[in-house]
């Protein structure tokens, strides 16, 4: 098998009635999924589209979007798995770079998809087709194939289209599953959104690739969650560290956690007092850390387990069949899952890719065991008054107070200094925040330019697609309402 959907018609051979996808009250079998996935595969080839062909998918977490996607790849279009949070004129754009010939939306998502002025089609009408199979014998896509353009999670600037083949796809949810060593017994609740690679890749891939079942949260809440958990428990979770965080700190954490056997974090560093709060509450569960980027589909690095008591701020070595180096403190990373180019704009991929290198934008250093340490991103570092202040460093003591639930560390502009420090922090329950105290904390641990001058506490973070705290949405935040003081 060299594609992900190969992987799929061999699972429904092999075990035809083991469980697939659930959404609600809808359950799909392996074969019936590969009925349905052929038979919308059918209709959109009845209606013109050809392999090479650029479809978006749009919507929340529904069948209807797995058989979407799954439709795409079978065809051998190439599918963009679009943003539903983007506003009109730049899922718009998104539509024009990739000359998309058609999209395909849920409900919530019509107005969007009749702002592109494109063909279209809904996916749950897609999903229920009743129209002839594609053919066994039509052509299947090439491991080399373009398969994916998976934009970057952020909501703002100009988009940018990884795209990422056939084999990258079918490598990165291989490489999830062996990782998590996920099997046909095993489960998972998608927290994030289908669109973002942890819940198409690091979720949906892999627990296909291993012939497990993959439960769909249509859009995350923390209590939605935790209700759905409670119906279904999952063995194996993955979000970024905040939306598990979220969890950890809710009422019915239990819920969650007690019957999970394995969790998998990154997008962002988790705090270590985070990860030892995890292992003393539920000592049974089986944590790794790891690193990815779009550009590089899924994970570059993993922490083995056993490491995590450690050296849980790490994000390990790198995994298997991926190469990774430091280049005037950027981490570079090669392998099999790295992305060929950004969709349409030449310049951009030359600025990102050095022959088999992609550079990552992260800062980084690898310690005398060959663990990864990320220290930020080369465009999040805070220059205050010559001195660079590190946010993430910052946000891991910052989350080591006893109040606090998370924080995002953000830079204030400043005549003097070019920028201050400033953090937002949620608080745990039933706390309060004492400012001065916290500061003369942090003064233990970090050097004085370092400590966060300006507070502000939060209900809600803004947060990304991916569920990460949105920092340039917090620090646009700060400046508004100082301005309106």
């Amino acid at each position: 098998m060299s594609t992900l959907i190969e992987a799929v018609w061999a699972r429904a051979d092999l075990t035809p009635r083991a469980g697939a996808l659930v959404d609600g009250d809808t359950e799909l079998g392996y074969a019936d999924l590969r009925e349905q996935v052929s038979r919308a595969a059918g209709l959109l080839s009845a209606e013109g589209v050809r392999p090479g062909d650029r479809i978006v998918v749009i919507g929340h977490n529904t069948v209807g979007w797995v058989i979407a996607y799954l439709a795409g790849l079978r065809l051998g279009a190439i599918v963009s798995p679009a943003n539903n949070r983007l506003n009109a004129d730049q899922f718009r754009d998104q539509c024009a770079l990739l000359d998309a010939v058609t999209v395909l939306f849920d409900d919530d998502h019509r107005e969007l998809a009749e702002h592109t002025v494109r063909p279209r089609m809904r996916v749950e009408d897609l999903a229920a087709t009743g129209h002839p199979a594609l053919a066994d014998d039509h052509p299947w896509p090439n491991a080399a194939d373009d398969a994916v353009v998976s934009f970057t999670s952020g909501t703002t600037g100009v988009p940018k289209g990884a795209v990422l083949s056939h084999a990258a796809i079918l490598a990165g949810a291989r490489l999830i599953a062996d990782s998590a060593g996920l099997t046909a017994d095993d489960s998972t609740l998608v927290l994030v959104p289908l669109f973002h690679n942890t819940g198409f890749n690091d979720q949906l891939g892999a627990l296909l690739v291993s012939g497990g079942t993959t439960h769909l949260l249509r859009r995350y809440r923390t209590t939605d969650a935790i209700d759905e958990l409670r119906r279904r428990q999952a063995t194996f979770l993955t979000a970024v560290p905040s939306i598990l965080r979220l969890l950890m700190v809710a009422p019915d954490a239990d819920v969650v956690y007690a019957g999970a056997q394995s969790v998998l974090f990154g997008g962002s560093p988790m705090p270590a007092s985070w990860s030892d709060e995890l292992l003393a509450r539920w000592p049974h569960l089986t944590l790794l850390h790891g690193y990815g980027l779009t550009e590089f589909t899924s994970g570059a690095t993993i922490l083995p387990p056993e490491l995590i008591s450690q050296k849980g701020e790490s994000v390990g070595r790198p995994a298997p069949g991926v190469e990774l180096r430091i280049v005037d403190g950027e981490v570079w990373v090669a392998g099999p899952t790295r992305m060929s180019r950004y969709w349409g704009q030449p310049g951009l991929t030359s600025s990102k890719i050095s022959g088999r290198w992609l550079r990552t934008g992260d800062l980084g250093r690898l310690d005398e065991d060959g663990l990864l340490w990320l220290t930020g991103r080369v465009d999040d570092v805070i220059n205050r008054g010559g001195e660079k202040v590190l946010p993430a460093h910052v946000e891991s003591k910052v989350a080591e107070l006893p109040a606090i639930a998370e924080a995002t560390v953000f830079a204030i502009p400043d005549t003097m200094l070019q920028q201050r420090v400033g953090v937002a922090v949620i608080l745990r329950p039933d706390t309060a925040l004492d400012v001065d105290a916290a500061r003369r904390l942090l003064a233990d641990t970090l050097p004085d330019y370092a400590v966060p001058e300006h507070w502000r506490v939060y209900d809600e973070l803004p947060r990304t697609a991916s569920g990460k705290a949105d920092r340039r949405a917090v620090a646009r935040d700060y400046q508004e309402q100082d301005a309106r003081l």
